[in-house]
């Protein structure tokens, strides 16, 4: 009996010798450890990207956490949306060509006071918002006792753009831009974006030129002057990487 308890404890000291210190070059080079009830996260810990649509576009963003409750976003987003249309003033058949432009740079913190379900989401984005509208003729436009054709007739373009290129963010988020137990992740967001009054710009040539006055201008931006939000809805799928 006591050969064998000598025989089991030389094993289970051959054993410790051999694969012990294996075990503990293992533990260490893992980068997240536990330490108590937290685990505790390197700095080459959850990375993550994630791929993003919302009212400002389509795009990625690079995903970093840290600890359980906060993420940071660096992303990208853009969106190009053509659009023409021919429409009838007084007679006079009108073409309406106009495209809108959504999207930018964009940097986000995430905090969950609620992990992996609830999160508050603060940041900026350098907007690239462009949106123009080009209005030209169709048809011959009556200048006094003359018919002027198209060609002739010129065009009036306007060009709104954001009354700041770096936009505070806010939102409200539910789900993860980045799990913790799982490689695949989801999260929808309700969110704003400001970007102060809008700014216009009114160009023009030939006849219709002069519509491009400074008044016109003014008169516009004051109708438009209250819209600085604009609403962010956003769907993302991140995977993490590490």
């Amino acid at each position: 009996f006591m050969i064998m308890k000598t025989k089991h404890f030389f094993t289970c000291l051959l054993l410790a010798v051999c694969f012990g210190p294996a075990g503990l070059m293992a533990q260490n080079q893992g980068e997240a450890q536990v330490s108590g009830d937290t685990i505790q996260y390197g700095p080459l810990d959850l990375w993550g990207v994630g791929l993003k649509a919302s009212t400002d576009g389509v795009g990625f963003e690079l995903v970093k956490g840290f600890g359980e409750r906060i993420n940071l976003r660096l992303g990208y987003a853009s969106l190009n949306v053509p659009y023409s249309q021919a429409v009838q003033q007084e007679d006079i058949d009108l073409n309406a060509a106009a495209n809108f432009k959504f999207g930018g740079v964009s940097f986000f913190v995430d905090f969950y006071p609620v992990k992996n379900v609830i999160h508050l989401t603060g940041g900026i984005m350098y907007n690239q918002m462009v949106h123009s509208i080009t209005i030209t003729s169709l048809s011959e436009f009556p200048f006094g006792d003359i018919m002027v054709p198209p060609e002739d007739v010129g065009f009036v373009k306007a060009t709104l753009t954001p009354g700041t290129r770096v936009s505070p963010y806010m939102a409200l988020g539910f789900g993860n831009t980045l799990s913790r137990q799982h490689r695949v992740s989801v999260n929808f967001e309700l969110g704003a974006l400001y970007y102060g009054s809008p700014q216009l710009d009114l160009t023009g040539d030939g006849i219709v030129g002069p519509l491009a006055s400074e008044h016109n201008e003014s008169v516009i931006m004051a109708s438009i002057a209250q819209y600085q939000w604009f609403p962010m809805i956003s769907f993302q799928l991140s995977f993490r990487i590490i």
